[in-house]
């Protein structure tokens, strides 16, 4: 069966694409949670997954798509279904979707994000926290998903309309280590794999900078969660020290800035071989990606 409908591209990255199919071409579907398709795009084929949820149907390309194929302009789409004979294997692509809804959302509840809290990602990249954490909450509350990267807040807020959320923000940001708020008026700040981030010029680590934001912007008793991953502290160097920077020294450097150590959460996913193509083409699987602890913290007064 094949399916043509007209509808426009909102976002591309690394090849791949999220968007949400037209009700008039939905009304055609097989309402299946998961399906492979083949979706033809100006006579060129792309491997699909199609999910259902809520009455809707998101079509992900999940590779080889190009960034100037008709984006912000009418294209014309041909859905063709495939017969995967009794169900197929979940690709990478599934694997994360289905870790962003099941796995993040318990492991952000650990965290100790409760309903109506204020929570920022700073970092968020492509919003693989972001969107357990909107979870979490239940629809209530608010996910401030800040980024330098625009074209990432874009995949987030379609992938937003996929799950059918109304509780995140997005905020464009200049790669600085500030919060932009106001002192004591947050509940929870996630940091995770930001450790890297350095001053543009100095090419010194801004992590510093941004543990006393933190602080600043957090209520009494307020959560920082922290994720690193060993990739990236092994690179790390410890300030007018001749040494390479350790979890320890992370967690000193946190704990000097008016924290309180409060517990730690197995779990974190480090995703940047997920956005790189040339890991793609090599077959990349969930379990190789790397793995860290989050380590939380709570505001001293």
């Amino acid at each position: 069966m094949k399916i043509e409908f007209e509808a426009i591209i909102p976002v591309v990255d690394s090849g791949r694409l999220l968007m949400e199919v037209p009700a008039k071409a939905a009304a055609k579907l097989e309402k299946e949670s998961s399906q492979k398709v083949n979706a033809i795009i100006n006579s060129k084929t792309y491997s699909c997954n199609l999910f259902y949820k809520e009455d809707r149907f998101y079509l992900h390309i999940t590779r080889g798509i190009k960034r100037d194929v008709g984006l912000g302009a009418k294209t014309v789409f041909t859905i063709e279904i495939i017969d995967n004979g009794g169900g197929t294997e979940d690709d990478i692509h599934d694997q994360v979707l289905k870790w962003e809804i099941a796995e993040c959302k318990a492991l952000m509840r650990k965290v100790g994000i409760k309903t109506n809290d204020r929570v920022i990602d700073f970092g968020c990249g492509y919003g693989h926290y972001t969107i357990g954490c909107a979870l979490a909450l239940e629809q209530t509350g608010e996910v401030l998903a800040l980024d330098c990267d625009k074209k990432a807040l874009k995949w987030i807020n379609e992938k937003e309309k996929m799950h059918i959320l109304n509780n995140i923000k997005t905020i464009h940001t200049n790669s600085e280590a500030t919060i932009d708020f106001p002192d004591n008026s947050l509940d929870v700040i996630l940091l995770y794999d930001v450790i890297h981030i350095q001053d543009k010029k100095s090419k010194k680590s801004l992590a510093s900078m941004l543990y006393k934001e933190a602080y600043r912007v957090l209520k009494r008793g307020g959560i920082l969660s922290t994720l690193n991953f060993d990739s990236d502290i092994k690179k790390m160097t410890v300030e007018n020290e001749d040494r390479r920077m350790t979890a320890d020294d992370i967690a000193r450097d946190i704990i000097d800035s008016g924290f309180s150590f409060s517990h730690a959460v197995d779990g974190g996913v480090h995703f940047d071989w997920y956005h790189s193509n040339y890991r793609l083409d090599k077959g990349l699987d969930f379990s190789d990606l790397e793995r860290g602890m989050i380590q939380n913290y709570v505001k001293r007064m």
